[in-house]
């Protein structure tokens, strides 16, 4: 029996009512690294750029584990949509145990970021000022990447309040420690950059404590008892969440790379142009937090008709999340070239020496950052409807061409050859995620055009 198509109307409805509080959720997320930027920036310059240098040491094995498990959310998605609960059980278990391994290995890395860093062409100086960060950031990545699996278990059951309020609980523990750590209050001492990671790591390893007590304790969670034998592999599980994981973590990663690889390619210019660089990415970040709570549900929506074999709705809700994403997208942009220089000032210290050089260099890559809010939502979006689908690998390939070609190499012409600096190579990023964008799109819609014409409805 066929189940009739709901209407694009509710279609929306739904699709908000999921997406709403991941907004929330994600926004909160980007926050704890926000703060710790603006922490960073009221220490001095110097630890700003230093901090964003250091960051991006880590950063693209944070977004492997994030790729990872945002092969948890379709995978557990499908299994509920098609009654599943072994499938449901064994992606949850098993992407925890890769999420944790997987810290486990990248831990010790960090220990050496001075010394990458310095190979690299970077400031010897700013890396050596950024090492502690690095060090005190190592101890909490085995948290961080199990807190991403524990909240696409729950965000696949579409369910995302208990991790909005856990997230908005560790944001404002975040900034408290911070206070403490950075300045020094009371028995805390003054930590400086070391005090921000140390931080983080505190409030992830209590996020990841509060959401396991929370799955454990509350129904329908604990019936299927998640956490029982944790220890038991299940290969033929492991293997489909890497197979399907892997290349979104590497598409994730290649984006994530390129706005490492254009935040390297300024720092070569000035320790002014790294720190305006660094604000300019955090504005970035907290912006993209608002299409990919949008694509985040669109995921979940599609893998469970997906896994319920409708067809019909599959199509129209990933449809209606299109064009949700692009009105947020629309808004987003007009934010950001109405008000760029009071937001660039959250970041500084009014009598700091490099303030005016900083906001100088800044002005022009926020509103570069403004011009691609739009093909970045589209091209996250049009990735999550076919994440659902189980299709990820050619969508990746097309993606890391797409930022990497006209995005990092197009920048580093524009910046160094053609004379324009700092923004020149913030440019390419406009670039390259505008070809993602295109070719993302047409590769989502001959997908849903081959689910409506009875074609095969997840291709992993």
């Amino acid at each position: 029996m066929t189940t009739p198509a709901m209407s694009w109307r509710d279609h929306i409805r739904q699709n908000m009512r999921l997406a709403a509080p991941l907004m929330i959720g994600q926004l909160a997320t980007i926050g704890i690294w926000t703060s710790d930027t603006i922490a960073m920036g009221w220490i001095d310059c110097s630890s700003l750029a230093a901090g964003a240098l250091a960051s991006r040491f880590y950063q693209p094995f944070f977004f492997l584990a994030l790729g990872i498990s945002l092969a948890v959310g379709p995978l557990v998605a499908q299994g509920i949509g098609a009654g599943d609960e072994r499938q449901v059980r064994r992606a949850f278990r098993q992407g925890m145990v890769i999420a944790v391994a997987l810290g486990l290995v990248t831990a010790p890395l960090l220990l050496f970021g001075e010394q990458v860093l310095v190979l690299l062409g970077q400031d010897p100086e700013l890396a050596a000022i950024g090492q502690p960060f690095l060090f005190w950031s190592s101890f909490g990545l085995p948290f961080m990447f199990l807190s991403f699996v524990l909240r696409q278990f729950l965000i696949s059951h579409q369910r995302p309040m208990p991790q909005v309020i856990a997230l908005v609980l560790a944001l404002a523990a975040n900034v408290g420690l911070n206070e403490a750590l950075v300045s020094g209050i009371g028995p805390f001492p003054a930590m400086g950059l070391a005090g921000v990671a140390l931080a983080t790591t505190l409030v992830y390893v209590m996020l990841c404590a509060g959401l396991i007590a929370y799955i454990g304790m509350t129904a329908p969670f604990r019936d299927s008892r998640p956490f029982r034998r944790i220890w038991v592999m299940d290969w033929a599980v492991t293997a489909r969440l890497l197979r399907i994981g892997v290349p979104i973590g590497l598409t994730i990663v290649a984006e994530a790379g390129m706005f490492i690889a254009v935040t390297f390619l300024i720092g070569l210019f000035s320790t002014a142009a790294l720190a305006a660089a660094a604000i300019a990415n955090q504005i970035a970040a907290v912006s993209f937090m608002i299409p990919i709570a949008i694509a985040q549900g669109s995921a979940v929506r599609v893998g469970n008709f997906a896994g319920a074999g409708d067809r019909a709705n599959l199509s129209r809700s990933a449809g209606a999340t299109f064009w949700i994403g692009i009105a947020a997208t629309v808004a987003t942009t007009l934010i950001l070239l109405i008000w760029p220089q009071t937001l660039i000032g959250i970041f500084l210290k009014g009598d700091d020496a490099m303030f005016a050089d900083v906001m100088a260099l800044a002005l022009p890559m926020l509103v570069l950052t403004a011009l691609f809010q739009i093909p970045d939502g589209v091209q996250a979006i049009a990735m999550a409807v076919l994440r659902g689908l189980n299709d990820t690998r050619i969508p990746g390939l097309v993606a890391i061409a797409s930022f990497w070609v006209p995005g990092v190499a197009a920048g580093a012409l524009a910046g160094f050859t053609l004379g324009l600096g700092p923004s020149g190579v913030w440019g390419g990023l406009l670039l390259g995620l505008s070809v993602a964008a295109v070719l993302l799109t047409i590769r989502m819609r001959q997908a849903l055009r081959r689910v409506r014409e009875g074609g095969r409805i997840l291709l992993a």
